[in-house]
């Protein structure tokens, strides 16, 4: 079980893309820095749509994306829990191991 972290935006770097080729269905995705961004895009919602997908707090409301994104969420079938740093580090416990890409 890995925890795949990837802070860059889609638009930029191809780490997003490259995670989802390899991930397996006990693998989750933390999003953080950039990488938040693509929350927005309707592709990548769907992309990620049965992954265990976690959003750093933080980085959402840096890039004021927080209440869009909680907005969002409710409204489609995106999944995905916001944690805060504390939450970062449990979840980096909890996989066995961290791919930061």
């Amino acid at each position: 079980m890995i925890l795949h972290h990837i802070q860059t935006s889609t638009m930029s770097d191809d780490a997003l893309n490259t995670c989802l080729r390899y991930i397996h269905p006990t693998d989750s995705i933390l999003l953080s820095s950039d990488a938040v961004n693509c929350l927005l895009q309707t592709q990548w919602q769907q992309r990620l749509a049965n992954i265990k997908l976690f959003v750093l707090q933080d980085d959402l409301v840096a890039r004021g994306l927080f209440e869009r994104l909680m907005m969002l969420a409710n409204k489609t079938a995106s999944s995905f829990d916001i944690i805060d740093y504390s939450q970062f580090v449990e979840q980096s416990l909890l996989h066995d191991k961290v791919i930061t890409w």
